[in-house]
């Protein structure tokens, strides 16, 4: 099935991560999007929640076609943001939400990426920042369809579930925090998509 210029997905890597993560590369070549058609954008986030999101919000306002969004971790929290904001769709993997931020305040300082190896500062204005844009109560719920697995050893579950308790959610028992057998999810991914 074809669907070039019926939809346009942005792709949002999680915090310390990059455009060249696990799961982007399994979406990228997966035979499922590479015979959609779909035009899939995987942009290098900025360190700052700030510039991130009005990189995206640009990258979404350039395209002529829906725009969906894919976010794993922090990017699962940015998708829910803009998802929320512009009732649009979104897929978020083992997300960050707003009852996770305060445990993120441990990570304020200096971080090296696992992908580019550059150095860089989360500084106590981009953590107070996420608290600036956190929405509390989901205004569009079955726009967002959920991807937890239960054994994420970084993001308390719980949280999550409740977070979006409204919402579509897919759970499952294992896994870990980078989503196990992630490639075995785009079907239903792209199902919920279009």
């Amino acid at each position: 099935m074809n669907l070039e210029g019926r939809l346009k997905i942005i792709y949002l890597h999680g915090f310390n991560s990059s455009s060249n993560s696990k799961k982007a590369k399994i979406f990228k070549n997966s035979k499922f999007v590479v015979s959609s058609g779909i035009k899939v954008f995987f942009p290098d986030l900025p360190v700052s929640p700030k510039e991130a999101i009005k990189n995206i919000l640009g990258l979404a306002k350039s395209c002529d076609f829906k725009v969906s969004l894919i976010g794993s971790s922090l990017g699962g929290f940015y998708s829910t943001y803009i998802a929320d904001t512009y009732n649009l769709k979104s897929i978020n993997i083992n997300p960050v939400v707003p009852s996770h931020l305060k445990d993120m305040k441990d990570l304020i300082g200096n971080h090296r990426n696992y992908h580019s190896d550059e150095s860089y500062l989360f500084s106590q204005d981009m953590y107070e920042y996420l608290h600036k844009i956190k929405i509390k109560k989901l205004k569009y719920p079955l726009n967002h369809l959920s991807l937890i697995q239960l054994e994420d050893e970084v993001l308390n579950h719980f949280k999550t579930l409740s977070y979006y308790k409204n919402s579509n959610l897919c759970v499952e028992k294992d896994g870990s925090h980078e989503y196990k057998e992630f490639e075995e999810k785009i079907p239903l991914i792209l199902d919920f998509l279009l």
